[in-house]
């Protein structure tokens, strides 16, 4: 993936150096995020061409190292994707001046804000979310309620699914100078 090219941001008529350490971190992530997205599919095709649900349920449960590494591969490239998802969608919020430079992290708010302004359609956003709020459990609340086979499963399906388009409309948005965008489905 190529790192987006874009008109000033907004951000950067008053704090030019601000926008300019925003920028390198979209760039870092976008340069990186394909080695992460071919790593996910990668560590899902273990599981059958398909993703087999059944052959990663059995790995899941078991307590064989190696299959409970292959699942745990699947994991942490959820968590990473999702991860750039979330900063991606930050900073470039940020960049816009649509999200304050000290807002708390919020994913949930920031993914609402693109739906908001037209970076992304409703279905995507809601993909989205619901990857958000599986990754909570998978990350967050694992000691309490760990997540499921089938949980795990539908946020690796849906973030391999949704990263590119997610970041073609992301990159678009950019390079339209940070505009609202036509209203997506």
């Amino acid at each position: 993936m190529t790192a987006p090219t874009a008109p000033p941001a907004p951000l950067e008529a008053h704090d030019p150096d601000r926008a300019r350490l925003l920028k390198a971190k979209i760039r870092d992530r976008v340069t990186d995020v394909r080695r992460h997205l071919i790593a996910l599919r990668t560590a899902m095709a273990d599981f059958g061409e398909d993703f087999d649900l059944n052959a990663f349920r059995a790995a899941h449960a078991s307590e064989d190292p190696v299959a409970l590494n292959r699942v745990k591969a699947v994991e942490r490239g959820v968590d990473q994707l999702y991860n750039y998802i979330a900063e991606l969608s930050a900073f470039g919020l940020e960049l816009a001046e649509v999200r304050p430079r000290d807002a708390d992290l919020n994913a949930r708010r920031d993914l609402h804000d693109l739906l908001r302004i037209g970076v992304m359609g409703p279905e995507r956003a809601g993909r989205l979310e619901r990857v958000r709020e599986l990754r909570r459990l998978l990350v967050h609340e694992y000691a309490t309620a760990a997540a499921t086979a089938e949980q795990v499963h539908e946020a690796a399906v849906i973030v391999a699914a949704e990263f590119v388009p997610f970041y073609d409309a992301y990159r678009a948005w950019i390079a339209g100078g940070f505009r609202p965008q036509p209203p997506k489905r």
